[in-house]
């Protein structure tokens, strides 16, 4: 059977396709790389730059042929070496090699500040979303034609990045010759000390927390004053005599009494003084009378010794109501605390953590000022009651203390919150009228075992004649077992 003449037509249009289709396809070069002539000069560029030869410069041999599908160039290295290198291998331009005028670029694109961003984070994601992003900011300043290129200018770029963040915190304020503290949020706390379990070695570690903060061993930053021994040792007698006079007068049921001179007070302060001042010469006439034998005249002279004194008592009463009693500022003398662990063996263990402890607003109450950051430093979420709670007992053992508030002194600092009882640690039941104190008392325990790195304390905070953070063996002297009868004799 004849095929008709528009099958057959057909037939040899999709046979010639199918043809076309399994030939390779001839490459197009530029003209100026068809025009090569031996003795030109051109550059070998690699798909990968550590390819040997790579990025040197060649010269012809040999041109290439513009009738082949595939068209290659012989050329010659300087070390004599000869390849024959396809078309789209060579380049007439040299390969870029310096890389400032691309990272200039780089630093004007919108994308820079935000590979700043990525770097700044410490997390493993971000680093890998950095490495993205300069491998995208490298596409989008390297030429076109030099493309391949780009992955060699991504270290440049994050090494440019790097230096830019660190120029950055240099133009910033230092502290200690240390960068200032990042303007970040701070991590949330993720243990809320719901089941709160302590064994005997945390019950007495906080209880030697306590007795630190109730002792105030905080690291005192006033001012040393440069004095010479001779000063020294007047400011020294001067102290004694003051505690000497101190102590007669608080035996006596007086108080110091201000120097009028110092400044202009009410009636109220010149009845203090000249009530005091009456009573003195009265008490020793009458000490006088009764060396003489004259007990009337001595009693009467005792009885306006003892009005005098009740007069200064009574204008001290009413200038102590009338005293204005705001205070502001922090409540202890630094904000550094120090902790100290002895061991069995006779080494002990120095820890610091900074509790800043301040008046509040209403110059009466205190309130933990860095609560939030030791919460966001140990991950501890303690709560606004154990912080209050924490002031309150504070405020009340150094009242009692003091003897400004009625109660009895604890006996044993060493047992402030956990009382020994037959050689195991039980909570006081004292403790209970301070909801939720053992949780600021754990946070706090958690900040001081915290690595010194990451806490906020500079090493020039800590005074020479204090020890460093971290175990001490103590020096091992010679026990003296007697006296000096007790000696070997040779």
């Amino acid at each position: 059977m004849t095929e008709s003449t528009w099958k057959r037509t057909l037939r040899e249009a999709s046979e010639a396709d199918d043809r076309r289709e399994k030939q390779p396809r001839r490459a197009h070069h530029a003209p100026s790389l068809l025009s090569l002539q031996p003795g030109d000069t051109v550059w070998y560029i690699p798909k990968h730059m550590d390819a040997a030869y790579a990025g040197q410069q060649a010269t012809v041999r040999r041109g290439p042929r513009k009738d082949v599908l595939n068209a290659s160039v012989r050329v010659e290295f300087s070390d004599g070496q000869q390849r024959t290198l396809r078309l789209n291998l060579v380049s007439r331009a040299a390969p870029r090699t310096a890389t400032a005028p691309l990272i200039d670029e780089a630093r004007r694109l919108p994308s820079w500040k935000r590979l700043l961003a990525l770097l700044d984070r410490p997390e493993e994601e971000a680093r890998q979303q950095a490495e993205d992003r300069a491998r995208q900011i490298a596409g989008m300043v390297t030429p076109k034609a030099e493309r391949k290129f780009s992955s060699d200018l991504v270290p440049a770029l994050l090494d440019a990045a790097r230096a830019d963040l660190a120029a950055a915190a240099a133009r910033q304020a230092q502290r200690g010759g240390r960068g200032p503290v990042a303007p970040t949020h701070l991590p949330v706390p993720t243990d809320d000390l719901a089941q709160l379990e302590l064994d005997q070695d945390r019950r007495a570690m906080m209880n030697n927390i306590a007795r630190a903060i109730h002792r105030r061993y905080f690291l005192s930053d006033a001012e040393l004053r440069d004095l010479t021994e001779k000063e020294r040792e007047q400011e020294r007698v001067q102290g004694l005599v003051s505690v000497f006079i101190r102590t007669a007068q608080g035996d006596a049921g007086l108080v110091p009494v201000k120097d009028s001179s110092k400044g202009k007070g009410s009636a109220l302060h010149g009845q203090l003084h000249d009530s005091l001042a009456e009573a003195y010469p009265l008490a020793l006439e009458a000490c006088q009378m009764l060396v003489a034998g004259k007990d009337q005249h001595a009693m009467t002279l005792a009885l306006d010794v003892r009005e005098r004194l009740l007069a200064h008592v009574a204008a001290n009463t009413e200038l102590d109501r009338a005293r204005r009693k705001h205070h502001t500022g922090r409540y202890f003398h630094g904000d550094v605390l120090s902790v100290r662990e002895e061991h069995e063996d006779g080494s002990m263990t120095q820890y610091y953590a900074r509790l800043t402890i301040v008046y509040a607003e209403d110059g009466h109450s205190l309130i933990v000022a860095n609560a939030a950051e030791l919460e966001s430093l140990t991950g501890t979420r303690a709560g606004v009651q154990a912080w209050t709670s924490l002031c309150r007992w504070i405020e009340d053992h150094s009242d009692r203390a003091g003897g400004r508030k009625q109660g009895r002194r604890q006996d044993d600092d060493e047992h402030l919150l956990y009382r020994d009882d037959r050689d195991t640690l039980v909570l006081r039941d004292s403790v209970e009228r301070y909801p939720s104190i053992l949780r600021a008392f754990e946070c706090i325990r958690r900040a001081l075992m915290m690595p010194e790195r990451a806490k906020d304390i500079l090493r020039s905070e800590i005074p020479d004649n204090h020890p460093a953070p971290g175990h001490h063996v103590l020096q091992q002297t010679l026990a003296k077992e007697g006296g000096l009868d007790k000696l070997p004799q040779n």
